[in-house]
This record gives C-alpha cells, sequence and structure tokens, in this order.
C-alpha cells in the first residue's frame, strides 16, 4: 500500500510502498477513505521530535476492514472515525491505519466521511483540555448545570479552539470570550461566543480586562501556545485558583505564575503515553477517551455537536506535503485540511 512519510529540513513528503499493517488485539484496521492534517503532523518531524520520519497522520475516516482479536464492539464494514496514536507506525497518511478501539467511534447516518475525518483528534484534544484539565463538569455530572465563571479561549477558530467552543456549549458559562482574527466570522457562526477580541489589535490584555468587565476569570485555554498568548492570558485571570489548558507539552512555560495551575495537554495520554517532560501520566485519560469516543457519535447523530469546517485538497496523499506546507506557513484559518486517499495519482485501490 501507499503510505506518506514526513521529513524536515526542508519539509517534505515521500510516497512509499510498505506492506498493509496487522490490527493489534485491541485495535481496529481502517481502510482510509479520508485523512487529514493537524499542525502537530509538520511540527513533529521539525522541531519537536526532529530527526523521526515516520507517516505523520493521527486522523481518519474510512471503513473497518479487520478487527483485533479482542475487539467486539466493531464489525467489518462499519463507517468510522477515529484517531492514530502519534508517533507510532501505520499512520493515517496511507491506503489503510490502525487505530485502538478507544479512540475510535462508528460514524451516524447523517454524517459524511468527509465532516467525520475532522473530528476525532482535535475532538479529543479539545475535551482533554476542557475537562480534564480545567476540570470544567463533564455533561454527564449534575454540576453541568451550574454556571461557571468567565472562560477565556485564545485562538478561537483553530480546530481545538472552536471544539473548546462547541464543547463550552453544553455547558453554562457567565461569559464566553472569543480571542481570534480572520476566523472571527466562523466563531460568530457557532452562535456560542458573548465576547470577542482580535488579538491582531495589539491591546489583547486591555480588551480582554474590558470583555471581563470586572468578573473573575479562573478558566482559559490556550489554543495558539505562543509566548504571546499565555502570557496575555495570565495578566487577566485570577492569581489564584485558576487554570490554563496549553498544548504544546515541550514548551517552557515557567514565566506562568506559581499560583496558576498548568493543564498540560498531550494527546498521547489517551493512548497510555506520559506528557514529555511534564512526566505525567494520565492514566485517567485513557478511559475518558473511551467514554468521549462513544458519545461523539451520539452527539453527532443528534446535533449537539459538529465537525470543522474543512477542504479537500487535491490528488490524495500526492498533496500532503503541500497541506502541511500551508498550515506552516499560517495560511489556513477555520479550516480543515484532508484528503481523499482515492484521488491519490497511481493508486491502483478499488
Amino acid at each position: 500500500m501507499k503510505s506518506v512519510v514526513v521529513r524536515a529540513h526542508p519539509l517534505r513528503c515521500d510516497i512509499e510502498d510498505v506492506p498493509i499493517p496487522h490490527p493489534g488485539p485491541h485495535e481496529v484496521l481502517i481502510k482510509v477513505i479520508y485523512c487529514s492534517s493537524n499542525p502537530r503532523d509538520w511540527k513533529a518531524p521539525d522541531h519537536l521530535l526532529p530527526g523521526e520520519e515516520i507517516n505523520q497522520g493521527n486522523e481518519m475516516s474510512g471503513i473497518v476492514e479487520s478487527i483485533g482479536t479482542e475487539v467486539y464492539e466493531f464489525r467489518i464494514g462499519d463507517r468510522v472515525a477515529a484517531a492514530h496514536p502519534m508517533q507510532t507506525a501505520n499512520g493515517t497518511y496511507a491506503e489503510y491505519a490502525t487505530a485502538p478501539v478507544n479512540t475510535c467511534f462508528l460514524l451516524p447516518p447523517n454524517i459524511s466521511l468527509e465532516e467525520g475525518c475532522t473530528v476525532p483528534f482535535a475532538l479529543c484534544t479539545a475535551a482533554l483540555g476542557f475537562y480534564q484539565r480545567l476540570r470544567i463538569p463533564f455533561p454527564t455530572s449534575p454540576q453541568n448545570a451550574e454556571i461557571q465563571t468567565p472562560l477565556i479561549v485564545y485562538g478561537a477558530s483553530s480546530s481545538v479552539g472552536a471544539y473548546t467552543l462547541k464543547l463550552a456549549k453544553l455547558g453554562k458559562f457567565t461569559k464566553i470570550i472569543a480571542v481570534c482574527g480572520n476566523g472571527r466570522s466562523y466563531v460568530e457562526s457557532l452562535g456560542v461566543a458573548t465576547h470577542f477580541v482580535d488579538y491582531r489589535s495589539g491591546n489583547v490584555v486591555n480588551d480582554l480586562r474590558a470583555a471581563l468587565d470586572g468578573e473573575k476569570c479562573y478558566h482559559a485555554v490556550d489554543a495558539v501556545n505562543t509566548g504571546a498568548s499565555w502570557n496575555n492570558l495570565v495578566q487577566v485571570i485570577e492569581q489564584q485558583g485558576s487554570r490554563i489548558s496549553v498544548y504544546l507539552p515541550r514548551l517552557d512555560y515557567s514565566s506562568i505564575p506559581a499560583g496558576i495551575e498548568i493543564g498540560v495537554v498531550f494527546f498521547g495520554t489517551v493512548h497510555g503515553e506520559s506528557t514529555p517532560f511534564h512526566d505525567m501520566k494520565c492514566e485517567e485519560d485513557v478511559d475518558f477517551a473511551y467514554a468521549l469516543f462513544r458519545l461523539m457519535g451520539k452527539w453527532l447523530a443528534e446535533g449537539k455537536m459538529s465537525g470543522h469546517p474543512y477542504q479537500v485538497l487535491p490528488n490524495g496523499l500526492a498533496s500532503v506535503e503541500h497541506g502541511l506546507q500551508l498550515l506552516k506557513d499560517g495560511k489556513i484559518s477555520a479550516q480543515k485540511l484532508i484528503y481523499r486517499v482515492a484521488d491519490t495519482p497511481g493508486l491502483n485501490s478499488d
């Protein structure tokens, strides 16, 4: 089968012929119909894990081709969307890829494979930051009916930021402040944010304070993860008892005051990995992901959740390099780049 290896310095992708993988006991093998790109797909080989050249794809939708010996929830032929473990073999930029059952869910009939492809990795990452790190009450908790203090989402038009807003819609907050730029129209269309701050104004701290209008804020999500973003946030949230979710565990967050709890989000914890550098095991994230992925299908079927806006790039796997370069150059806003594997030139798949 065809599989894409992502390399760095310069960023480039090579399509190679490799054997079709076999699922492990608790995995499914998926015939990939659509796969998508996330910013980490270029960041990992570029500077997070330099020198590691593998198939970096982590998000897909498709059809179950075969199942592991211990799998009982899925059947061959099921329409599914799934997240593949990071930095492991058999990534999603390929004709076939594997996924553990705790990060795979059945796509309801009303959701296309294209839309489904935009959901698993990004929604799970957002949910980890929102529920597991900020400790916002989960929708199944009686405490979910309680009104929470203001929430700030920095990078609201990104996939993680947008899914955070969609999750916030399932709860109650006095205010939801979205920090965004070109993607504001999309963020507005979600109907969740009560206030907007344009990060391009150069007055983010003052604008956030104006939006809070004297209210104390204890919850913030930094879906951008630049020094400027979290340093702006820590100037407006309470210095004691606040929590902030961050999504790049290898960065230096020492400038964040000691009284603010840093919730480091690393998707690998849902597959039993520890967070890099911080060495947080977060064993509870494995079962959290299992429960969340079962709810994903239900929420999508009921209209409580939706996928992210997407653009299908032409030429299937041959466009992964172009897509990753667009992400690296910051040319994509409020969109997910996805690829239809069957569009790959020279592919012999049916």
